[in-house]
């Protein structure tokens, strides 16, 4: 489904020196310190070396690369899409990907995802993108096969309607906004322009937890790890106290009365320093205790409100033989490369049915910095650690046949935990790359040539 054409747009014919590439969820834009998008650098590189490509590329733009909910309403959003189009800072990637696609056989489509779902019934939006040289096409889908290869169809959508939370019925009715979209107006953007819990427990970085249903441990844990912190801190004072007291009075004197003086004030702040231990170590473990019910029943309502994962429904939904609702006429068996995105979660795998037809199932991931949750000791809640995601998918045509491979570019996380997270997870830590690199292949699956991917 294109904008421009018919409701069925067929499927592109490639030639098989095409390069196809899925990128999505980079999120750009937002207001009022919203914005989550760090890394136009990095982007503008991939973007200058996938145009390098001797033959063909069709750079496919599989959802959320605008985030036009992080903007403002909807409806509201066309003279803020021109300024982040102006911006200085994005100045090099949109002059990259404006170069890149007026390079001859190259081409840019833009399917829709449920961030910038306005882009499809906002006409003046779809014209602010061509004016400027960045796209060729919208829509709401993206099938092709390569010239060689007729019955090994690779299709892309953004995979949002995968999702109960984030599913749009109608996106050409500008009123059809699903429940994701409201959390977005109501939640986020408020939290992204500073709000604080406390004086000094500021949630700006809830839009960097991953996954989302973690964000209730995520409060939990700056909440716990801060007040576990802050009574260590008083209880080391103490200590220090008592023994600058100690030894203050022995060098008063050593008389039998000043030495008794001296255990009964050292058996004081030794009793009250015990009693403030115990006292912290009951408050850890009701903490914990409470923390973790908290969190198991928001989990258990999450769960009960909805069946089952994206992942799990996309490979449901292709061993069916009914169309899917965003490819037009596309049957799932006839699918032989399935790429999405939206979950953040960049993956590989394949499905292989009892009539030995298979499929590759990829996500591409996104271009974010996420919060990544990782096991403390002793049971405490989850640290969660910064880490950049900049993952795409590439699809090519190989001796063997369609080839699927997941790629990403390391960048290096600023990491300023706080030294009771550390502790709470020494030995623990994920790996962060030591400096940004080369884009490095993660994962590579086939479709052979011969093999059936259709009934």
């Amino acid at each position: 489904m294109t904008g421009d054409s018919a409701p069925d747009p067929g499927v592109r014919p490639l030639s098989d020196d095409t390069l196809v590439v899925f990128l999505s969820d980079t999120h750009i834009g937002g207001t009022d310190g919203t914005e989550i998008f760090e890394s136009a650098t990095e982007l503008t590189a991939l973007v200058m070396e996938i145009g390098q490509h001797v033959g063909p590329v069709e750079l496919v733009l599989l959802g959320d690369f605008l985030d036009l909910q992080r903007m403002g309403q909807t409806g509201q959003v066309n003279e803020r899409v021109t300024a982040t189009l102006t911006r200085p800072d994005y100045a090099e990637l949109f002059d990259a990907l404006r170069a890149f696609r007026s390079a001859a056989g190259h081409r840019v489509t833009y399917v829709m995802g449920n961030h910038d779902a306005e882009l499809w019934w906002n006409v003046r939006l779809q014209d602010v993108l061509r004016d400027a040289g960045l796209v060729d096409e919208f829509a709401l889908s993206y099938a092709a096969r390569f010239k060689s290869l007729g019955d090994q169809l690779i299709y892309g959508e953004h995979g949002n309607q995968f999702d109960p939370t984030n599913r749009v019925s109608d996106y050409s009715d500008p009123l059809d906004t699903p429940i994701g979209a409201h959390v977005v107006d109501e939640i986020v953007r408020p939290i992204g322009s500073g709000t604080r819990l406390t004086g000094n427990l500021d949630l700006r970085d809830v839009s960097f937890v991953f996954p989302l249903a973690a964000i209730p441990e995520w409060i939990a844990g700056r909440i716990f790890y801060r007040f576990l912190g802050e009574a260590l801190r008083w209880i080391f004072i103490l200590f220090v106290i008592a023994n600058v007291a100690h030894a203050f009075l022995i060098w008063l004197g050593s008389s039998d009365e000043q030495r008794a003086t001296t255990r009964t004030i050292l058996g004081e702040v030794a009793y009250d320093v015990g009693l403030l231990v115990l006292v912290g170590a009951v408050v850890f473990l009701a903490g914990r205790r409470t923390a973790r019910r908290a969190i198991s029943l928001l989990a258990l309502r999450l769960t009960s409100a909805s069946s089952g994962s994206e992942p799990t429904r996309i490979r449901g939904a292709l061993l069916t033989d009914e169309p899917l609702p965003m490819a037009g006429g596309v049957t799932p068996r006839n699918i032989a490369v399935f790429v999405s995105g939206h979950t953040h979660a960049p993956s590989s795998s394949q499905l292989r049915r009892d009539d030995e037809t298979m499929t590759v199932i990829v996500n591409t991931g996104c271009w974010l910095r996420q919060l990544h949750p990782v096991p403390a000791r002793f049971g405490a809640p989850h640290v969660f650690v910064p880490m950049f995601v900049q993952t795409h998918v590439r699809v090519r045509r190989s001796k063997e046949g369609v080839a699927v491979e997941l790629w990403d570019r390391p960048k290096p996380a600023p990491r300023t935990l706080p030294w009771i997270e550390r502790a709470a997870i020494a030995g623990r830590i994920p790996n962060n790359p030591q400096s940004p690199g080369p884009p490095r292949q993660l994962d590579r699956q086939l479709v052979a040539s011969g093999t059936r991917a259709s009934t």
